[in-house]
C-alpha cells in the first residue's frame, strides 16, 4: 500500500511528504529549524552517497543509540544503518518517493482545495512549493522499509547531535511498532493518518527533548510553537512559502509534542507505547487527549453530491479535513487563539474536490458538523467574516458560499476554470446557492 506522504491542511493544507524537522531550542531568539524529514516511506534506491559507518562500527553512533534507547525506554533490537547524501540527491530521492507513494493527481487536487479558499495563491505550484521546502530545511530522515537512516553530508555538528536522537527515536519506533504500516496511505483517511503522524512525530520531538533539555517538561509548549514558525517562516524558501502549508509542516511536532507529553503524564512511556498499539482516529483526539482517552469517535460524514453543478461533473476526491485542519485553514483569517477555539467544537466533516470531465474546471465543498449548534455559528462567524455572509463572486475562482443548518457549517467554492490568461470563475452565485441546497439536503441532520 502506498504510503501517506500528505494530510490536506492536516486534511488540506499540508499535501507535503511528511518531514521531521528538528526541534529548536525554546529560546527568546529563532532558532533554526534543522531538519524537515521525510516521513517513513518507501524504500527507493538512493543516489550515490558516502557511506557513513553503522552503529556497530561507529562507537560514537553506537553510544547516541543506547542513550536514546535508555531515555525511550525502548529495546534495541537491531542495527540502524546510516548513510549520508547530498542536498540534490535528497530532493532526487524525495521527489521519486512523492512519485511512487502518492496517487496520481491527488496531490494537484489538494491543491485546487486550498486553491478554491484562497489559501494559495492562484498560480502556486503547491507540490513543487513543498518540495522546495522540505527538502531546504532538511537535514536527515529514517526509511523504515530498508531501516537506514539518511543525513545530509553537509551537516554542521550542532545539528547532526540535534537529528540523529530524533531519526533514532523513530529506529526504535520501528523496531517496537512497525511504523510503516501504521503510515501507509489511505484514500479518504487524511485525518486518521495525520492523527498517527503526530503521535510518531510527537514521541520522538519528547524523546529528543529529554535527551537535549534533561526533560521535555521544561520546553513551554507555546515557545515551541514560536520558535518553530518563526524559525521556519523567516527563512528564504519559507517566506516563498504560504502561511498554512508552514502551519501544517510544523504541526506533527508542535501539536504532536502536546499529545506525546499528555500521554506521558497520564502513564509514562508506557502510556506512549499503549497509544501506537490502540492509535488515535482523528486529531480531535489528538488535540484533546481526553477525548482520546474516552476514544470519542469521529461524526461519519458521506461523501458530498456534485449533481447540481452541471453535467460532466465529477468528484475527483474527498476526504476528511478533521479538527486540526479546520483550525490551521481558520489561523489564516484570525487569531490563533479564535481559531483554536472556532474549531474546537468539531464533529466531524467531509470535502470534495469536483473536476469537470475533459476540461481544467474545478469545484470544492466542505461540510463540517461541529458539536452544538452554538459551536457551528461560532465557526460560520469566522468564515463569513473572512468569506462574506452572502455568495460573493471572486473573478478567478468563482463563487464561494458560507451556509449553516443547526449543527452544520458548509462552504461551497467555484467552479473556476483554467484558461491561457490564468483563472477565471466559471460559475454563479445562483449556481453556489442551488449546490449548497442540494448537499443540505441529501446529508441527514
Amino acid at each position: 500500500m502506498k504510503r501517506a506522504a500528505l494530510f490536506l491542511v492536516a486534511g488540506f493544507a499540508a499535501c507535503a511528504p511528511a518531514r521531521d524537522i528538528a526541534p529548536p531550542a525554546p529560546t527568546s531568539e529563532p532558532p533554526q529549524v534543522a531538519q524537515p524529514s521525510p516521513r517513513p516511506s518507501a524504500s527507493a534506491a538512493p543516489a550515490p552517497s558516502t557511506q557513513i559507518k553503522t552503529d556497530a562500527d561507529d562507537p560514537e553512533l553506537r553510544e547516541v543509540l543506547e542513550s536514546v534507547a535508555k531515555t525511550r525506554e525502548l529495546a534495541i533490537k537491531t542495527r540502524v544503518r546510516v548513510t549520508s547524501l547530498g542536498r540534490d540527491a535528497l530532493l532526487e530521492k524525495t521527489k521519486k518517493k512523492v512519485a511512487e507513494e502518492i496517487p496520481a493527481g491527488v496531490i494537484d487536487l489538494q491543491g485546487e482545495a486550498l486553491r478554491a479558499l484562497s489559501l494559495v495563491p492562484a498560480d502556486y505550484q503547491v507540490e513543487e512549493g513543498l518540495l522546495k521546502l522540505v527538502t531546504a530545511r532538511v537535514a536527515g530522515f529514517y526509511d523504515p522499509d530498508d531501516k537506514t537512516m539518511y543525513l545530509l553530508d553537509d551537516l554542521q555538528e550542532d545539528q547532526r547531535e540535534e537529528t540523529l536522537p530524533h531519526e533514532l527515536v523513530h529506529a526504535l519506533q520501528d523496531q517496537a511498532f512497525s511504523i510503516g504500516p501504521l503510515l501507509d496511505y489511505r484514500a479518504g483517511e487524511s485525518d486518521r493518518s495525520t492523527a498517527i503522524q503526530l503521535l510518531v512525530e510527537g514521541d520522538a520531538t519528547s524523546a529528543g527533548f529529554d535527551i537535549a533539555f534533561g526533560s521535555a517538561f521544561a520546553v513551554d509548549e507555546d515557545a515551541l510553537q514560536a520558535s518553530f514558525l518563526l524559525s521556519t517562516s523567516m527563512s528564504e524558501v519559507g517566506r516563498q512559502t504560504p502561511a498554512v502549508l508552514i502551519g501544517s509542516l510544523i504541526a506533527p511536532y508542535t501539536d504532536g509534542f502536546s499529545f506525546a507529553q499528555a500521554l506521558r503524564k497520564h502513564g509514562g512511556w508506557r502510556a506512549v507505547d499503549a497509544a501506537f498499539k490502540d492509535l488515535p482516529t482523528s486529531t480531535e483526539q489528538v488535540l484533546h487527549p481526553e477525548k482520546y482517552f474516552a476514544r470519542e469517535k469521529p461524526v461519519e460524514i458521506p461523501v458530498l453530491s456534485v449533481a447540481a453543478l452541471g453535467q460532466g461533473f465529477e468528484v475527483a476526491l474527498h476526504d476528511v479535513n478533521g479538527e486540526l485542519g479546520l483550525r490551521l485553514m481558520l489561523e489564516q483569517w484570525s487569531a490563533r487563539a479564535i481559531a483554536v477555539k472556532a474549531a474546537a467544537g468539531w464533529g466531524g466533516d467531509r470535502y470534495i474536490v469536483a473536476r469537470k470531465k475533459d476540461t481544467s474546471e474545478h469545484a470544492f465543498a466542505m461540510l463540517t458538523r461541529m458539536d452544538t449548534a452554538t459551536d457551528a455559528a461560532e465557526l460560520a462567524h469566522v468564515l463569513e467574516t473572512e468569506l462574506g455572509k452572502k455568495c460573493q463572486i471572486r473573478a478567478d475562482l468563482g463563487p464561494v458560499l458560507v451556509k449553516r443548518r443547526h449543527r452544520d457549517v458548509l462552504v461551497v467554492a467555484g467552479p473556476y476554470a483554467r484558461k491561457k490568461e490564468g483563472l477565471r470563475a466559471s460559475g454563479t452565485c445562483d449556481g453556489a446557492t442551488k449546490w449548497a441546497d442540494e448537499i443540505l439536503t441529501a446529508v441527514p441532520k
